[in-house]
């Protein structure tokens, strides 16, 4: 009797406990097989983004006449497809001409969406090379009429000089058009003045060597000219000769001509992006009550007893840590995924777009195994997450980094960021975009707003393009000791940047004294609809 009285004395504890819990308190909820999270989805193919034809609305004119629009095109879950009658192609990692036919017909009736969507399938290739001209051309009819994420595309295609002639200053301007900031704000001031700088050198040494090439050529024609009109019997092979070097020479013409013209836009440019001021004082702690930051949202997941692949040490540690710390020191809604499989990673991917609004923020972590295809080719790349069930032959559950992108580009949330403690996990994102990574500097209020107003998506790896270690420090490996280390001594308002900074500067003391190489990378995700917003991290209290 005095047993049972006790065990519901401490019921009745634990749910005083309960109730007496701080607002706004979440706990870490660990995810199975019967979570809400993998409901309605019996097959991973039924988690990809397809690109869905949903039929017709019918309508009517007048009382007895009625007919059927044409169909409409959504991007939107396989399974989510099929429920609302659509059509679609079977998912391929490699083919996009079949979404061509989805978006084309939409995008020629000036749909800026669909303009959008059919500039982003021609520069992933139509299962052939990219053609980067044409996507160039799609982005800026999206882009004339206020689409954002064409804005940061084109500006990207101008930044790198991808299908259009390369031209930062005209970058500059399409991603200020897209993020909204005025010609005098600083945002990306600083990047852009670095680059500018760097591209002038560039172009003023292109600049001597066509000179020089040309000023060879003409020494060479006038030599050829002089020798042929002191022969008294020139041949077929003379004239064919000093044709080719005539053609030679208007091709330097033209690259010295091209390459003036391009630094002399670029100097007179230059002088239009601002200073930054730099002050001497450091600026006080902003409080965080000043400002609506949204809800936070944590997906972490650590994967360990793989079912074909090499065991790993510290993804259970690395991830529970974390979770505890996001849960309880920043206030996130946490879900904690161990030794999961590709369904139950996509399916809990897919259920944050039910559960998140435009105000929100979302981190997903994930350590464990990653692979990269065609490491050789930059261009066409692939990058996998290996869920647990991952064979080593077959690539049918790896989960490819453009399906999680994909996700990411439907999620509502204002910013995100990707945590990847994964052997090439950088491969998520490789557009370096310096001038979209936003401005630097200490945390103000005026950096705060900035951020708050457009969207952020983000990719910290813990090794960029290369392998890296799994342990390395005690229970945990080296990367996610440093995150911890960060999170848990962070007092202040923190962007990714700063994260970024100081978790890089923390794994690089852990790893210099073991002789290694291992260099986390941050990158804007443009594909997921980055627009040069920031993520912050707002410790309670």
């Amino acid at each position: 009797m005095h047993r049972i009285v006790y065990s519901l004395l401490i019921a009745l504890c634990i749910g005083l406990l309960v109730l007496w819990a701080p607002a706004g308190a979440q706990q870490v909820r660990p995810v199975d097989d019967d979570s809400i999270e993998m409901e309605g989805f019996e097959e991973i193919e039924d988690l990809y983004i397809v690109d869905c034809l949903l039929p017709g609305e019918v309508r009517r004119m007048g009382r007895r006449m009625q007919y059927l629009s044409p169909r409409i095109p959504v991007r939107t879950t396989a399974m989510e497809c099929r429920i609302r009658g659509g059509e679609y192609t079977a998912y391929s990692r490699a083919d996009y001409r079949s979404a061509l036919n989805v978006w084309r017909s939409r995008a020629e009736e000036g749909n800026a969406e669909a303009q959008h969507y059919v500039g982003e399938i021609h520069e992933k290739g139509l299962g052939i090379d990219p053609d980067y001209e044409e996507a160039a051309k799609w982005y800026k009819k999206a882009a004339d009429q206020g689409y954002s994420r064409s804005m940061v595309n084109l500006g990207y295609f101008y930044e790198r000089g991808l299908g259009v002639e390369q031209d930062l200053p005209t970058a500059l301007e399409w991603y200020r058009k897209a993020s909204g900031v005025e010609g005098d704000d600083l945002m990306f001031a600083s990047a852009a003045q670095e680059q500018m700088k760097a591209m002038e050198a560039e172009l003023t040494e292109a600049l001597d060597e066509a000179q020089n090439e040309r000023r060879v050529l003409e020494e060479q024609v006038e030599r050829l000219r002089s020798e042929l009109a002191a022969k008294e019997d020139q041949t077929e092979a003379d004239q064919s000769t000093i044709d080719t070097l005539e053609r030679l020479l208007a091709d330097a013409d033209d690259r010295v001509e091209s390459t003036e013209g391009r630094l002399t836009r670029l100097r007179g440019s230059a002088v239009e992006v601002p200073e930054i001021a730099e002050s001497a004082e450091a600026p006080e702690p902003v409080a965080s009550d000043k400002f609506e930051f949204g809800r936070y949202y944590a997906l972490v997941v650590g994967l360990e007893q793989y079912h074909y692949w090499d065991r790993l040490e510290s993804p259970h540690q690395d991830a529970k840590r974390l979770a505890e710390i996001l849960n309880e020191r920043y206030g996130f809604d946490t879900t904690l995924l161990l030794d999961a499989s590709a369904r139950e990673i996509l399916s809990a991917i897919n259920d944050l777009q039910e559960r998140v609004s435009e105000k929100d923020n979302v981190l997903i972590y994930f350590a464990g195994h990653g692979q990269l295809l065609r490491p050789e080719d930059s261009e066409r790349r692939r990058g996998y997450w290996l869920p647990i069930n991952a064979e080593l032959a077959r690539t049918t559950f790896w989960v490819p980094n453009s399906a999680i992108n994909d996700h990411l580009a439907l999620l509502e949330a204002r910013s995100v960021l990707v945590v990847a403690d994964s052997c090439y996990g950088g491969a998520m994102s490789t557009d370096p975009a310096s001038m979209m990574l936003g401005g630097s500097g200490p945390v103000t209020e005026g950096l705060i707003e900035l951020g708050l107003s457009r969207q952020a998506r983000f990719v910290l790896s813990s090794g960029g393009l290369h392998p890296v270690l799994d342990a390395g420090s005690g229970d945990h490996s080296i990367f996610a000791r440093a995150m911890i280390d960060v999170l848990e001594s962070n007092s202040d308002i923190m962007r990714e940047q700063d994260l970024f900074r100081k978790v890089s500067d923390s794994a690089s003391a852990m790893i210099q004294p073991l002789g290694l190489e291992q260099s986390p990378e941050l990158r804007p995700i443009r594909q997921a609809g980055h627009a040069a917003g920031s993520f912050f991290f707002v410790p309670r209290g």
